[in-house]
């Protein structure tokens, strides 16, 4: 029981929110507290704008990763070693059922 209470303790810190992009632009526009809610605005766009420059380098770089890596791109295609698998026959083409070929 008592690792189960230090797993759990162990994995909400680790999965907690990072709040720089909050506290860097709290900073940048002067937050001084509830009462002035002149710059409310400015620090919410200023937010949204760090979260979102944070999630497009992440992007970037997965799709950095799937130019190398093409075989990642779909689920099951990429195997062990680096190897590929080898496509079925019918890859990319519609399904017409009752074609004889199976397609």
């Amino acid at each position: 029981m008592k690792y189960l209470v230090l797993a759990s303790f162990c994995a909400t810190s680790a999965m907690a929110v990072d709040n720089s992009a909050i506290t860097f632009c709290k900073e940048k526009h002067g937050y001084n507290g509830l009462n002035n809610s002149s710059n409310l605005m400015k620090i919410a766009a200023c937010i949204d704008s760090e979260k979102n420059a944070v999630i497009h380098a992440e992007e970037d770089r997965i799709w950095e990763f799937l130019k190398e890596n093409p075989h990642y791109r779909y689920s099951g295609m990429a195997l062990p070693a680096g190897a590929i698998r080898p496509l079925p026959k019918c890859w990319g083409m519609n399904r017409k059922y009752g074609d004889p070929v199976g397609c």
